[in-house]
């Protein structure tokens, strides 16, 4: 028997460990791409403004481009009526639209208060996700990217900035 001929038992272990070297590999290859959520790191949900509460409570008022629900600006409360996923905000990086079971509202809460000093209004967003699977099923919860709450706040902020500077400017 020569040394480069191999034994059957040799090609059956030989054959086993490529398998399972592909297999390892493979999985790998086809891993998820990790969700907006994961790459992001946690979601901030909450921010502070330091201007009076009717501004920023008229500046989320101005944002909201959704049906609103509930508003109620003594215990500081906008709620939207729920929004298909088709007809929401999608971020410019999806190439394909939602699944059309996707449906979601935002919640925004807003309290008064001081910070350095300073009067300031925290403005906190929830975003409940839902995807309905069928007629029958219950909705199931999702978890929000958390990039549509950080567009609201930049536009909350910058509505906020345009509002005091034409109050400088007359």
């Amino acid at each position: 028997m020569s040394h480069t001929a191999l034994s059957p038992f040799r090609k059956v272990l030989l054959g086993l460990v490529i398998l399972t070297g592909c297999s390892l590999v493979s999985c790998s290859l086809f891993d998820r791409k990790p969700s907006a959520h994961a790459r992001m790191g946690t979601i901030n949900k909450q921010k502070v403004f330091f201007a009076d509460y009717d501004s920023v409570w008229m500046a989320a008022q101005s944002v909201l481009k959704y049906p609103i629900a509930q508003e109620n600006q003594d215990t500081g409360i906008i709620e939207t009526e729920y929004i298909k996923g088709l007809d929401g905000w999608l971020p410019p990086n999806i190439q394909r639209p939602p699944s059309s079971g996707i449906r979601y509202k935002l919640i925004l809460t807003f309290a008064r208060g001081r910070a350095d000093g300073r009067e300031s209004t925290r403005v906190t967003i929830d975003k409940k996700m839902e995807i309905l699977r069928d007629f029958f099923s219950p909705p199931e919860s999702m978890e929000s990217d958390g990039l549509e709450e950080r567009i609201i706040f930049y536009r909350i902020e910058r509505e906020l900035i345009v509002r005091e500077a034409l109050k400088r400017a007359n």
